[in-house]
């Protein structure tokens, strides 16, 4: 009952609002480079969030114990007072909710012992640099439990207890001056069992090693198909982020005023859904327990709805949607998209193939760079194929594409059947979390290609 003291206090000291996150994690990260541990560490946690609002300004203390609770809550108040002076008042009349969600899998990975978990890396790295022409290996595994409780004074009161898992490679290949590098990760809600056999690091090493026999891709402007990691990095990070709702607020992002007007061709539908079983951005519930759900964020080609927290939400007039989210007890929660996708479409890949006469099928996601504010992008891919006549050429390396966010969305000619998901991290304000990006296929008519 002391967290619900706690919110009483809250209020008697004068706040609009009061919010308290209980939080306990514990994890494990290891990296494992060139088949040497180069990174291993641990942890367990328990501390305690206090969020209050004062006339529109938020203050955010934490407490190590409930011993230093009142403090944390006197702090959190002086500095909503403090920032209030430069906020604009609004009402906190959200919401509430009340629930419970838990995924531990059926092995969880805060029972495995270390020396398994090391092996599991040590076995990729060994599997991997047996593959001639593999120069270098870096292998990761980072395991969590993020056990929460929020409660606030509208009367919230929800608990979770989610276990994440995921194991990612990034492989180099060398050969008569050539480099090449290649990326894989498998990742998701439950225990070790999610890692445990993967073949990333086979894949990605395969991949690399294939790439040190291509020819430079052609620059310009290409006809393309874009694979589904390399479109669902597109549409996470070149507009995933102009639609988070703050950045909206700010004039941050192409899409501020767009709100029900085309942003893409009539074929593509863009959402963003925490609630799909197993992803690695999925959760019940978001950091300031607000119930997740599925939602559109493109329908059809139009602009359909923004990504909000509690107080965005109030700022556009809409509903909160779930995606508030915080890297740990340490932070606040920020605007943050889930598991991003672009909806499954009606194409095979070969019929994409067939309607191309001279192109580019572009594939994977090693590095780029977005600007929300002016829609711009850049992304280097892995790799590609060069199409010729309806048929995969010459595997093609120093593949990059850049453009216009928008632009490119209108330019899509065609979604594919299948969609596949990969598991990520996304770094937002210095805070990183569990997300997931996702797309079938997709045909442009035309997109700028660059090499390096």
């Amino acid at each position: 009952m002391y967290l619900e003291k706690a919110l009483s206090k809250g209020l008697e000291l004068g706040a609009d609002f009061v919010e308290l996150r209980e939080e306990r994690s514990l994890g494990t990260i290891i990296r494992v480079v060139d088949g040497v541990i180069r990174e291993l560490s641990s942890g367990d946690e328990l501390r305690i969030s206090v969020r209050t609002l004062y006339n529109g300004g938020w203050g955010f203390s934490v407490a190590g114990s409930e011993e230093e609770l009142d403090e944390a809550l006197k702090e959190s108040f002086k500095m909503a007072k403090l920032s209030s002076k430069w906020s604009s008042k609004f009402e906190a009349d959200w919401p509430s909710f009340k629930g419970s969600y838990e995924v531990l899998g059926k092995e969880p990975a805060w029972e495995v012992p270390l020396e398994r978990k090391i092996g599991i890396l040590m076995d990729q790295h060994r599997i991997a640099s047996s593959i001639k022409g593999v120069k270098n290996t870096n292998i990761h595994l980072v395991d969590s439990l993020r056990e929460t409780r929020v409660i606030n004074s509208l009367g919230t009161d929800i608990r979770q207890k989610i276990s994440r898992v995921r194991i990612s490679s990034y492989i180099f290949a060398h050969e008569s001056g050539v480099t090449e590098a290649s990326f894989e990760s498998k990742g998701g809600l439950g225990g070790i069992e999610i890692v445990e056999g993967a073949e990333v690091a086979e894949k990605a090493a395969k991949r690399a090693v294939e790439a040190l026999s291509a020819v430079p891709a052609p620059p310009g402007k290409h006809r393309a198909i874009l694979d589904p990691k390399l479109a669902g990095v597109f549409i996470h990070e070149a507009f995933g982020h102009a639609a988070e709702g703050d950045a909206v607020l700010n004039n941050e992002s192409i899409l501020a005023d767009m709100m029900g007007k085309p942003v893409g061709a009539p074929s593509i539908s863009v959402l963003d859904d925490p609630t799909i079983e197993g992803l690695y951005g999925s959760y019940r519930y978001d950091d300031e327990g607000t119930e997740a759900r599925r939602k559109y964020i493109v329908k059809e080609g139009i602009l359909s709805g923004y990504l909000t927290n509690l107080e965005v939400s109030k700022k556009l007039g809409t509903e909160p949607t779930g995606n508030a989210r915080s890297m740990d007890f340490g932070n606040p929660p920020e605007v943050r998209m889930s598991n991003t996708f672009i909806e499954a479409g009606d194409w095979s890949f070969e019929e994409m193939l067939s309607e191309i006469k001279e192109g580019i099928y572009a594939i994977g996601s090693l590095y780029g760079y977005t600007d929300p504010a002016k829609g711009q992008f850049m992304f280097k891919a892995e790799g590609g194929w060069l199409i010729e006549g309806g048929e995969l050429k010459k595997r093609l390396r120093e593949v990059a594409i850049t453009g216009m966010t928008l632009e490119v969305l209108h330019n899509v000619e065609a979604i594919g059947k299948e969609l596949s998901h990969d598991p990520g991290s996304c770094g937002k304000k210095s805070q990183w979390v569990p997300v997931t990006t996702g797309s079938p296929h997709v045909m442009v008519s035309s997109i700028v290609f660059g090499g390096r």
